[in-house]
C-alpha cells in the first residue's frame, strides 16, 4: 500500500463515525480528527490534507455533504467516497456528478470501505 493513507471522516452520527474510525485504524489507515459539520470538514481538510474523505451526504448546519465535497474538491487534490442513509436517484446523480471514488448506503463496514479504497486508490 506504500505510505499510510490518511482518511478524513465527515459524519454527524458520532456512534457511526466512532465505529468506522476504529475499524479503519485497525485496518492500517491514519484517521484525521472527526468532522461533524461542513465548516469543520473544510478546516480539517486544509490542515490535514487527507488522501481520501468519507463524506456523509446529510450534514447539519445548512451545507450538505455534496456541497461540502464541491468546496473541498475546488481547493484540494483529494478523493471523496460518499456515505448516504438512503438510495435516492436525485442524490446519487449529484454524487456521481462529482466523480467520486464511489458511494455506500449506510450502514457500511470499515472492511467494505477498505476494499473500495484498495481498488480505486
Amino acid at each position: 500500500m506504500g505510505k499510510t493513507k490518511k482518511v478524513l471522516l465527515v459524519e454527524d452520527e458520532v456512534i457511526t463515525a466512532s465505529a468506522l474510525k476504529m475499524g479503519l485504524e485497525e485496518l492500517g489507515y491514519q484517521v484525521c480528527p472527526l468532522a461533524t459539520r461542513a465548516d469543520r470538514a473544510l478546516l480539517i481538510a486544509d490542515k490535514e490534507r487527507p488522501d481520501v474523505i468519507l463524506m456523509d451526504v446529510n450534514l447539519p448546519g445548512g451545507i450538505n455533504g455534496i456541497e461540502t465535497a464541491k468546496k473541498i474538491l475546488a481547493l484540494f487534490d483529494t478523493k471523496i467516497l460518499f456515505l448516504t442513509g438512503y438510495h435516492d436517484d436525485d442524490v446519487i446523480a449529484k454524487i456521481n456528478a462529482l466523480n467520486p471514488l464511489g458511494y455506500f448506503v449506510k450502514p457500511v463496514s470499515a472492511l467494505r470501505i477498505k476494499e473500495m479504497l484498495d481498488k480505486r486508490l
